[in-house]
């Protein structure tokens, strides 16, 4: 008799995930329609309700839809069509938002660009996408108004901050600067000028019918290795995350507010705090810019049931002074952690901090990407594992993937995480070659999405990330390093505020690199008494090869537009200095 051969458990067959989804929930398809009309049919009878505070200005659904058919209006007076792609450059107002939707209604798509682009990298993503009309908000016209001139634009339309700005607040005593005055002249007008040639009857404008494959917005890959990817995302992987999120467990109604702080440059400002939250009705608090200072003040203030920050931002939370007499937290239903990795010490010291102002959830950490409409796992309602970045999301399925290959790992097993759903992108705008090596079809006839991330899935379904293929660190010897690793040891230590662990270059050999942590302490902390512990550390849970060959305290962290600890900068300094003092000795 033969023996019985074993066969191999997949997850993305079995899905174990779903036992964390009610029955109903498990029923729940994504709508096949623009993400004009989601907006449009998920708050038909709640107009009134406020969809944008921006700063104390409310803005009801009502306003918002009208101003979009406006906007819709005031496009199509310039020749937009379906199939256009209009340029937008600027942070979070209500009037970029009202071109989003105004757009979809025409079947058109908004390429949403970070304003800090230079002029060179502006006109790459202008020229590439054809684009006619650019947006750009007021503060960086000025800097780069004669290179735009150069470039082969119809319109340029100016937004201001000031536009939905209530009266009493204005630009200056909001933004502490003069607002710029604009020169309405050849190609360049401003926003209300554009806005009055729209028709203000909802029915005015041609309304587009939704195209499965139809791109509805533009957004730009983050751009650490070299020029960013602009990710095409269609009407379906907006409202998959949005129906991800509207059947995840988490009770969401009507009077709460979600407090937006993400841009809408990128996918996860777009989708994940835009989009998602206007589906389900919240109230939308629109902070264009950031500080990060005043995160307590903001949390304090707004009180909101639902935010998405970075680790970094919930940090600066911890050590705010809104927060330090056990201000009551008790109104977060979802505290969505994203955008960056985070350590098993700052994860502990975050989730106590959180319990001890009552909160009755952990932090909901999350991963995804851009190229799957921002989120991927989370996990929700106390279901929650510790280093862990959640479970799959109910449109999606995660899988783990033997690296450069479609074989699918089992559980337990390290690999490259991959995803496949709804949300995928459409792929990188005219870049087909890399389009390519990101999305793949694999045996079972899906399309899946290669994220460039090692982790592994346990038999509960939830994902756990090592770290990046690219932040990989492998020396001379071919030893493979994962920072990840390096940065929950350091992490863990209680004078640590913020760690790093870089690859740089390895001197002494003609290839490889070494690991070099970067730590950022708490105030009052000796740095001299931190490194004897931390080496101690080493040596007690580190082999040799994997140890960081120095230790490096810096007064602050270096972070890149979105919160995320800016790793290259970091390599680059050190391997500079090092260099340096080398030829100082040889001479």
């Amino acid at each position: 008799m033969c023996a019985m051969e074993t066969v191999k458990r997949l997850p993305s067959v079995e899905k174990p995930w779903m036992q964390f989804f009610s029955e109903e929930a498990q029923k729940a398809e994504v709508p096949k329609e623009t993400i004009y009309e989601a907006v449009v049919r998920r708050n038909k009878g709640y107009e009134n309700n406020v969809a944008i505070n921006y700063f104390d200005r409310k803005i009801t659904y009502r306003e918002l839809i009208d101003r979009a058919n406006n906007a819709a209006a005031a496009f199509a007076a310039l020749g937009v069509k379906k199939g256009d792609i209009v340029a937008c450059s600027t942070v979070t107002f209500p009037e970029p938002v009202y071109a989003l939707y105004g757009l979809n209604k025409l079947g058109a798509t908004l390429m949403t660009l970070d304003p800090r682009l230079t002029a060179d990298q502006l006109k790459e993503f202008v020229d590439r996408s054809g684009a006619k009309i650019l947006l750009m908000v007021d503060l960086f016209y000025d800097k780069l108004k004669e290179d735009l001139q150069k470039m082969d634009l119809e319109q340029i339309i100016i937004i201001s901050a000031d536009t939905s700005l209530p009266k009493t607040l204005r630009f200056v005593k909001q933004f502490k600067m003069p607002a710029p005055k604009i020169k309405e002249e050849g190609n360049v007008i401003t926003w209300n000028t554009f806005a009055k040639n729209g028709q203000t009857d909802p029915d005015a404008s041609y309304t587009a019918a939704y195209g499965e494959n139809d791109c509805a917005a533009i957004t730009l890959t983050g751009g650490t290795t070299g020029m960013p990817k602009g990710v095409m995302l269609s009407h379906d992987g907006f409202n998959a995350i949005a129906t991800s999120f509207e059947n995840c467990g988490v009770s969401y109604t009507r009077d709460q507010r979600f407090l937006n702080i993400i841009p809408m440059f990128s996918s996860y400002g777009i989708v994940s705090s835009l989009h998602m939250p206007f589906c389900l009705g919240l109230e939308d608090v629109v902070i264009p810019k950031f500080d990060q200072e005043k995160v307590g003040h903001y949390i304090k203030k707004y009180r909101p049931a639902h935010t998405l920050m970075v680790p970094a931002h919930y940090e600066k939370l911890m050590n705010s002074k809104e927060m330090a007499n056990g201000f009551d937290l008790s109104f977060f239903e979802t505290a969505g952690s994203g955008g960056d990795t985070m350590n098993a010490g700052t994860e502990a010291k975050l989730n106590g901090f959180l319990k001890d102002h009552g909160s009755r959830f952990p932090l909901s950490q999350g991963y995804g990407m851009s190229e799957v409409s921002s989120a991927g796992s989370c996990y929700c309602n106390g279901n929650f594992r510790s280093l862990s970045v959640g479970y799959p999301l109910l449109t999606n399925t995660i899988a783990i993937f033997k690296q450069d290959t479609t074989e699918e790992l089992g559980y337990n097993v390290e690999g490259e995480i991959c995803m496949t759903g709804p949300s995928n992108m459409l792929g990188y705008l005219k870049d087909p070659k890399e389009t390519e090596n990101v999305m793949r079809m694999h045996a079972d006839g899906k399309v899946w999405i290669h994220s460039g991330d090692v982790g592994y899935m346990d038999e509960d379904g939830f994902l756990y990330i090592k770290g990046r293929i690219k932040r990989m660190i492998t020396p001379f010897n071919g030893h493979k390093i994962f920072p990840a690793q390096l940065e929950d040891i350091i992490g863990r230590h209680e004078a640590v505020k913020s760690c790093a662990v870089v690859g740089v270059k390895d001197f002494d050999h003609v290839q490889g690199e070494w690991p070099v942590a970067f730590v950022e302490l708490k105030e009052n902390e000796t740095p001299e008494t931190v490194l004897e512990e931390l080496k101690a550390m080493y040596v007690s849970e580190l082999d040799d090869l994997a140890r960081p060959i120095d230790t490096v305290f810096i007064d602050e962290m270096p972070r890149e537009g979105m919160g995320k600890i800016a790793y290259k900068k970091l390599s680059e300094q050190y391997n500079a200095k090092e260099e340096a003092r080398r030829t100082q000795m040889v001479s």
